[in-house]
């Protein structure tokens, strides 16, 4: 009887010298759950000024229009028939091609002292004068915005006429504009009384 009391002892004591083993083994200990549950430390997120200011903007925004133009109208017609917004244009008539550059940052129109030059190539290659900036109408001036222009030939091609119009600023930013293709400028025969060319 004594033998299996000593038996019983020695097991319990056994169990209880093996206890903080298993405590440990099964996450028991206190300090080492708050140790396992605390994020590691990180250090703080430098913010500079390279990274809160927004990417450079590379590309500058046209607004495009075309007009009817006063050379070849007879001089009764000019009040009324030059610069009225087309995109049909019969041969012999001036197209004028008027332009605002927008700066894309601060969204405000570009002038002279900003633009460098604004270019209006046409299908066949030709590159119409540089457009020059001014106030339209010249008196009272109203607005000011970037114009040039181009006579239709008798003998240009009639159709489609595709052109590409590219404005520069003096920081090398560049801006580009295309036509739609649902509703392109277009040359047709004469279609009503025009000065014939000089």
């Amino acid at each position: 009887m004594n033998r299996d009391r000593m038996l019983k002892v020695a097991a319990g004591s056994l169990t209880l010298a093996a206890l903080p083993a298993v405590l440990a083994a099964c996450g028991g200990d206190d300090d080492q759950d708050k140790e396992a549950t605390q994020p590691a430390a990180t250090e703080p997120v430098k913010t500079t000024a390279a990274a809160t200011q927004a990417p450079a903007t590379t590309f500058l925004f046209l607004d495009v229009d075309t007009v009817r133009g006063s050379k070849n109208i007879p001089a009764a017609d000019k009040p009324t028939q030059s610069c009225v917004q087309l995109n049909r244009f019969a041969k012999n008539e001036e197209i004028v091609f008027r332009v605002r550059v927008y700066d894309p940052t601060t969204g405000k129109p570009m002038d002279d002292k900003q633009i460098d030059k604004i270019e209006v190539k046409m299908k066949d290659g030709k590159v119409l004068d540089p457009a020059k900036y001014g106030p339209h109408p010249k008196e009272p001036p109203n607005e000011y915005f970037w114009t040039t222009s181009f006579v239709i030939p008798e003998d240009y091609a009639t159709g489609t006429l595709d052109y590409t119009i590219t404005a520069t600023d003096k920081e090398k930013r560049v801006g580009t504009f295309k036509q739609l293709p649902l509703a392109p400028l277009t040359i047709t025969e004469t279609i009503r009384a025009i000065v014939p060319a000089q």
